[in-house]
Parts: C-alpha cells; sequence; structure tokens
C-alpha cells in the first residue's frame, strides 16, 4: 500500500546555513508559507513533505525521520 498523510501544517520552512550561521527561507528567495504534511510509508518509517503554497507547489522539504534527528521549534 502507499504511504498515507497522518497530518498537515502551514508553516514557513527553514533551513540551518553553516557557512553563514543563521537560518534562511527554504527554496531561496523569500519567505513564504508552505504546506508541510507527515507520511508514514507502510514498513512504519516517516518523512516530512514541504510544498510552498503557490501556485508552483515547489518542494522545500523532503526529509525522513530518523533516530537522534535534531530538530528546532
Amino acid at each position: 500500500s502507499p504511504e498515507r498523510s497522518v497530518c498537515s501544517a502551514r508553516a514557513a520552512v527553514l533551513l540551518y546555513d553553516d557557512t553563514h550561521g543563521q537560518w534562511v527561507p527554504a527554496g531561496g528567495g523569500p519567505q513564504n508559507l508552505s504546506c508541510v504534511q507527515l507520511y508514514q510509508h507502510p514498513g512504519g518509517t516517516f518523512r516530512l513533505v514541504g510544498r510552498r503554497m503557490q501556485p508552483d507547489q515547489q518542494v522545500v522539504l523532503n526529509c525522513p525521520l530518523v533516530a537522534g534527528l535534531r530538530y528546532q521549534q
């Protein structure tokens, strides 16, 4: 069976830029809201996928959730 969406939220997705030591908008350009969805795969693993809420729906986040993952609210 295919993966299924467990939940979704609107969020500003930022990625940490190690070179400059700061958070920057994912996908480049101005910070815009994205639809971030949590997917569960048939094997029980999870993945976060974020798409901009603009007509192009650019994917700005595609991250597996693994043990030891660090995140900041």
